[in-house]
């Protein structure tokens, strides 16, 4: 008997060996594989490189594919996610600083690692805010071409890559990273 076939929309074999088709589940392979700080971290010092003489030297060129690949599956879970209006759980406003709604629960993190460095106040209560702004900003075809854009010039030793308003696409790019981590943290 011939096995169905599923469409990888999320791009997630490249590098799970799996085809995953919720975007949940994409989120939570993503966060147990890396953390929200090193990957915040990572699309720092690529866009640094990309966008001066330097070539990404602090992980082997096959690591930096690898997170070509994982970031680029993180994007495309977030852009179904991106039309709902909040999640299942409703953080308290006056308990922000309460673990439970930003701490990872693999056991290779910490608290201060955790904690978001760049969502309001407002999309640390509702990360699906983020995932509409981020989309708003640049469509999803965009998003995958900047990304790979920023890899390409980080791995790139013929000279400085131009990235088009370079503090902006970082931030949106962090912010993307640390509203999936809530997400994460709160609905997986």
């Amino acid at each position: 008997m011939k096995e169905e076939s599923r469409e990888d929309i999320f791009d997630t074999q490249c590098w799970m060996n799996d085809i995953i088709i919720d975007p949940y589940k994409v989120i939570g392979e993503l966060f147990s594989s890396s953390e929200c700080y090193h990957l915040r971290g990572v699309i720092r010092k690529m866009i640094q490189c990309t966008t001066s003489s330097k070539i990404y030297s602090y992980k082997p060129p096959a690591d930096v594919i690898l997170y070509l690949r994982m970031v680029s599956s993180i994007i495309r879970a977030a852009y179904p996610l991106k039309d709902k209006k909040r999640g299942e759980i409703v953080v308290d406003k006056e308990d922000l600083l309460n673990k439970k709604y930003y701490r990872s629960h693999y056991t290779f993190t910490d608290k201060w690692t955790d904690f978001p460095r760049f969502l309001t106040k407002k999309e640390f209560c509702n990360p699906y805010i983020v995932f509409r702004k981020f989309f708003k900003y640049k469509s999803l075809n965009n998003w995958i071409n900047t990304w790979r854009d920023i890899v390409d010039g980080a791995l790139n030793p013929d000279g400085v890559g131009y990235l088009e308003h370079e503090p902006t696409v970082y931030i949106q790019l962090a912010k993307l990273i640390e509203a999936a981590h809530l997400v994460d943290v709160r609905e997986n």
